[in-house]
């Protein structure tokens, strides 16, 4: 290394590796490589995540082999969470979080006090660059001038680079500060303290010295840019950041590395220069434009240069999946000229440098006026970006799977005993466990073909009751024939009395029994206080809270100090209430006296006991199934063929799980086969569905849904399931990534909601990893 080469030269001069890993050209080209990725076995890495990190990438880089045979080279970027620790990961979320909060605050400042109608996120930085500056009196830390509010958001001021991007690839807020556009012109490729010691002197730059440090001295970042000075600007400083050595980019390098003779690394900051370059910024919003622009969710104004701008409200290119693919794409032509130029980007203004030369050739090769060149001419270039992302479809893996065989292991005397376990993929029940009890519904019902005898013995009043029964044994207890057409009681009254004076009204009152489950909850603002059991206690706290003046935060926050009493002279309040918790519930154990032995009730049956909400639905099944009449006859069409309609059997997590320790089929196919139920598919979360479109005439059935050029056809109208409920489904589209907007305007865009009507004519696909239709139907 004395000599001028660099360490992995020296190292191999010395006869040494200058890595674990590293390999000799000569090794490398002789390097038998493996034809597939091969599944991580379970706790190799004793740790889960990263296991099913990695083995995600594995089964996309096998269906890449399968379609497209075996890459010659794998470039790989490094995910910014992935080069963080947990305890850093959740830092980062909570300032993300934090500066989300801040931004918005501001936002709404511009928009009130300085009349901004349309606030971009360099206003944003602007205004937080010039609140850094109040300490010094809203002077420029170069010039020292003072920047008058009113002139924060004019062309007179710049954002300023304290470091120029042309010496070093930092964008970051640490890196900029306000200054007036003469003096940053001025000032051109030098760093602020140059810039400063040359222009104002040591006088100068001592007082600007003096300003940094009462500014800044909490931002040891951002005062270490303002004190750097032109000899001090790091060499390779992505290499630092890069931070490959982290288990899951070390784990990922070296398994790739087993299926291709090279494989580069490259960051997202490289990425983000690239994009920004090749103008792929906002081909997201190019391609989403024309749909919302439809419905009106365009606004359109000018910015300050008076140049038209189109914005989506409420909307940015992370809503969708396909900025992924665009960012791919970038790292695919990332070539080793740029990362090398970024990692030495100081070194074309510093002649001494042994890599000026190289940095020069090839800042003067590969760019043009600071930008890299596109692979192809720019606007083929985004053209073509633009045509295969339309082609895109989202892959998101299903949730099928219920239980993982795991084989438990004890150790005995001679060896160790080995037992299979089904171990449930998931939450069975949620925590909460819940009372229960009968509940009287009554309800003002008209007398029709639905009143046979069961339903008449819940007629509140005896004397109708009895008197509709014995009109219905008149007429061998058909319902149908003793209560419509000419016996409807409008028609034929059923009268109470010989003189036929008093007779029974076309409704009566219908009294029936609903099981209830209800949990014990303390009395806090969150409180809903409808769904409080207990109706004199609930009256107690809607007086509470009209004694706030509604404000629940008031009323519900301190009752230990001010109680909420239901008897004030026993000393009796009330800290917890019972409230209505869930329409349905399973039940985890039978009631047992104090001895252990089971309760039953007059029926000799278990009384069930301990209820739990069996959390999230795995799948609901749909079938074709006769339509019947209310006498169970199969009602016919016009051609005398029986009418079929969709129905359907909701299976909960709990259930399905049951089903697999019975050994049964977790999806029945034979539900309720005897009385005509045909299976058709089933729905669980994440499948996809293709669905008819009437406004532009898009009919699954009419397309090969698998063949890739009908993609783009196809792409607007897949949609994936993401919840189930009793004839309640949800789908998101395909490309979203969240629906934050689920307005009308937007239904069968970027959502669905519908029942079993809304699900005539889907077609259900598979989607494999990399995003191709492999098959239709249920699979």
């Amino acid at each position: 290394m004395k000599e001028g080469n660099q360490y992995d030269v020296a190292c191999e001069y010395a006869g040494y590796r200058h890595s674990k890993s590293s390999l000799t050209r000569e090794e490398i080209d002789n390097k038998v490589l493996k034809n597939r990725l091969e599944i991580l076995p379970k706790n190799s890495l004793r740790n889960p995540v990263v296991e099913k990190i990695l083995n995600q990438m594995v089964n996309v880089v096998n269906a890449v082999i399968d379609t497209y045979g075996k890459p010659d080279e794998i470039r790989v970027e490094l995910a910014r969470e992935l080069k963080k620790g947990a305890k850093e990961r959740e830092e980062l979320a909570k300032s993300i979080a934090q500066n989300t909060r801040e931004h918005e605050a501001i936002r709404q400042l511009l928009q009130t006090e300085f009349g901004m109608m349309h606030v971009t996120r360099n206003d944003i930085i602007r205004y937080k660059l010039y609140e850094e500056l109040k300490d010094n009196g809203y002077k420029t830390l170069y010039s020292d001038q003072y920047i008058p509010r009113e002139k924060v958001f004019s062309k007179e001021i710049d954002i300023e680079h304290i470091i120029p991007q042309a010496r070093l690839f930092d964008d970051s807020l640490s890196n900029k500060t306000l200054e007036y556009r003469a003096v940053n012109i001025e000032k051109g490729n030098k760093t602020a303290y140059d810039f400063v010691k040359e222009k104002y002197g040591n006088d100068g730059l001592r007082r600007y010295l003096n300003h940094c440090e009462a500014l800044f001295k909490d931002k040891k970042t951002k005062l270490k840019k303002l004190k750097m000075e032109d000899q001090d600007i790091p060499d390779g400083f992505i290499d630092r950041d890069l931070r490959n050595t982290q288990y899951i980019a070390k784990k990922a390098l070296s398994m790739l590395s087993e299926i291709s003779r090279r494989v580069v690394a490259t960051t997202g900051s490289i990425t983000d220069e690239l994009r920004k370059d090749w103008q792929l910024v906002d081909i997201m919003k190019e391609l989403n434009l024309p749909k919302y622009e439809a419905l009106g969710f365009v606004e359109t104004f000018k910015d300050k240069d008076g140049r038209i701008i189109k914005k989506i409200k409420d909307w940015s290119k992370r809503n969708d999946h396909r900025h992924h693919a665009m960012d791919a794409l970038t790292v695919a032509f990332t070539k080793d000229v740029f990362i090398q130029y970024f990692n030495n980007k100081n070194a074309f203004w510093m002649s001494g440098s042994k890599e000026h030369a190289n940095i020069t050739a090839i800042k003067n090769k590969y760019f043009e006026k600071g930008k890299a060149l596109a692979p192809i001419p720019l606007e083929l270039f985004r053209t073509e970006a633009k045509h295969h992302l339309e082609n895109i479809l989202v892959s998101i893996k299903a949730k099928n799977k219920v239980v993982t065989n795991n084989i438990n292991r004890t150790k005995k005397k001679n060896g160790e005993n080995l037992k299979l376990q089904q171990t449930p993929r998931g939450q069975l029940h949620l925590e909460s466990i819940y009372g229960s009890y009968r509940q009287c519904i009554i309800r003002d019902e008209k007398v029709n073909a639905s009143f046979d005898a069961s339903k008449i013995a819940n007629v509140s009043k005896s004397a109708y009751r009895n008197a509709l029964l014995k009109r219905l044994e008149a007429y061998d207890n058909d319902p149908k024939k003793a209560f419509t057409g000419k016996n409807s009681l409008d028609k034929n009254p059923v009268y109470l009395d010989e003189n036929k004076m008093e007779k029974v009204p076309d409704r009566v009152k219908i009294v029936e029994f609903e099981t209830v489950y209800t949990i014990r909850k303390p009395i806090d603002p969150k409180l809903s206080i409808d769904k409080v059991v207990d109706a004199r206690i609930r009256t107690l706290l809607k007086k509470r809270l009209e004694e706030y003046g509604g404000d629940a935060q008031r009323a519900f926050s301190n009752i230990e100090e001010n109680p909420i009493w239901l008897n004030k002279e026993k000393g009796i309040s009330v800290k917890r209430v019972a409230i209505r918790g869930i329409s349905n519930a399973q039940a985890l154990h039978d009631k047992k006296d104090k001895d252990g032995n089971p309760i039953l009730d007059k029926e000799g049956k278990g009384i069930p006991t301990d209820f739990v909400n069996t959390s999230n639905n795995h799948h609901v099944a749909i079938y074709r199934k006769p339509v019947v009449d209310k006498m169970g006859q199969v009602i016919l069409d016009e051609n005398g063929s029986p009418r079929y309609e969709l129905g359907e059997d909701v299976i909960s997590f709990f259930e399905a799980v049951a089903r697999v320790n019975l050994r049964q089929p977790v999806v029945d196919k034979d539900y309720k086969r005897s009385e005509g139920w045909q299976f058709l598919f089933s729905m669980k979360q994440n499948e996809y569905f293709v669905f008819p479109n009437e406004k532009t005439g898009f009919n699954p059935k009419e397309i090969d849904l698998l063949n890739p050029e009908n993609y783009a056809l196809i792409s607007p109208n897949l949609f994936r399931v993401q919840k189930i409920g009793l004839n309640d489904y949800t789908f998101r589209h395909h490309l979203e990534t969240s629906i934050q907007n689920n307005s009308n305007e937007l239904k069968f865009i970027t959502w669905i909601r519908c029942g079993k009507n809304g699900i005539n004519g889907v077609i259900k696909v598979r989607v494999n990893h990399i995003g191709q239709i492999v098959s239709m139907g249920e699979y």
